[in-house]
């Protein structure tokens, strides 16, 4: 298997790991009626900025789906889709960091709407991922040749997700503390 499909499944699982966090903590803090660890919710939007919508998806777009529609067009409405996907990611990450934002300056209304954005991103990101792995890296795998391979796992490879590489929780945490210390 290219290491290019094992780095995407690896960052797949780690964004999936921080938004599950996303939507756990900010559930249990809504209905505690808590405030949550701000610095650590901060912390895990800088990774899905950083990593996600920095880094991944376009490295997707660049050399995985560009190389796809060359080769298979017929899978051209998929990769659209997957495009769109990837565009109103954004605007969830806006509307959560604007939440948050608002939730820690006191504002009431801001941490159930936090929660429930945290939720939807992740169950829109979950069928996202599955997407691609299910429909778009089978047809890589058995059209791309052997130099298309080399260059998309060129590209993969220098993302360096410290998250994705990570095999423990306690690798997990220090990778994400990493991003605590970039905000404070």
């Amino acid at each position: 298997m290219p290491s290019a499909i094992q780095i995407i499944k690896d960052e797949h699982r780690a964004l999936n790991s921080v938004l599950l966090s996303l939507r756990v903590i900010s559930r249990k803090a809504v209905y505690a009626g808590d405030k949550p660890d701000f610095p650590w919710l901060w912390a895990l939007l800088q990774y899905v900025d950083r990593f996600a919508e920095r880094l991944h998806h376009p490295k997707e777009e660049l050399h995985l789906f560009r190389v796809l529609e060359r080769r298979t067009p017929d899978i051209g409405r998929t990769i659209a889709r997957l495009r769109r996907e990837h565009a109103a990611n954004a605007g969830h990450s806006i509307r959560m960091c604007d939440a948050l934002a608002d939730w820690e300056r006191g504002d009431p209304k801001a941490g159930p709407f936090f929660a429930s954005v945290a939720s939807d991103f992740t169950r829109f990101n979950w069928r996202h991922m599955r997407r691609e792995e299910r429909e778009i890296l089978p047809v890589a795998q058995a059209t791309f040749t052997d130099a298309d391979w080399r260059e998309i796992d060129r590209a993969f490879a220098a993302n360096d997700d410290p998250l994705a590489k990570s095999r423990s929780r306690k690798e997990c945490e220090a990778a994400l503390r990493h991003f605590i210390r970039v905000r404070v």
